[in-house]
């Protein structure tokens, strides 16, 4: 069993994976952007490096998967899901031109080549904020290479919008604090949970 956690950047997907963990026992798999090697320049030249930053983050989220969470008996959350690189960043780079059309064939081709060998997600979740509260909590969170242009932040918003409403496996969307309604939510997980396996 395993849910995956979707949202914008600065949605809490790393909070909301932490609380599963702690209240439903889940071992969690956070994104590990500190190995992406082109994570910096990518934000200072987001043509330049678009391709190369969705490839090594392709390739570390199929790692992840397969190499750790799929060898577990425990289940697992993680705070970004593998399908969400493709239906959001990738897509979202080569239709703004930021992605060749032979860089998106090749990235296409391995994306589709990866999931046919992996378990959809028992769940997922949504979190889904407000552009104005995805800057406030960038900026409280303090990564120097996350400069991110407000402009940017409202395009990936849409397609996560399109994302959810085209996700066509078990899933529950979540707009409340997650601290403050942090009982409500884990229940809304458990029902969702129990649903999707019995």
């Amino acid at each position: 069993m395993y849910i995956v956690i979707s949202g914008n950047i600065g949605a809490g997907k790393t909070s909301l994976a932490q609380i599963i963990s702690e209240d439903l026992g889940f071992s969690v798999y956070f994104e590990d952007f500190h190995s992406n090697l082109f994570l910096k320049d990518y934000y200072q030249d987001m043509k330049r490096w678009a391709f190369a930053t969705q490839i090594n983050f392709l390739a570390l989220r199929y790692e992840q998967i397969v190499h750790h969470m799929l060898l577990s008996k425990i289940p697992a959350v993680l705070d970004r899901s593998i399908y969400e690189d493709r239906e959001v960043f990738a897509k979202s780079l080569y239709e703004e031109g930021l992605m060749t059309k032979e860089e998106w064939i090749v990235y296409d081709k391995l994306y589709n080549l990866m999931v046919t060998h992996l378990p959809t997600p028992n769940l997922l979740i949504y979190l889904e904020k407000t552009v104005d509260e995805l800057l406030r909590n960038i900026a409280k969170r303090g990564r120097d290479f996350e400069k991110i242009p407000r402009e940017y932040l409202e395009s990936l918003d849409k397609r996560y919008k399109e994302f959810y409403a085209n996700w066509h496996f078990p899933k529950i969307k979540i707009t409340n604090d997650i601290y403050d309604n942090r009982e409500e939510i884990i229940q809304r997980i458990k029902n969702a949970l129990y649903n999707a396996v019995y």
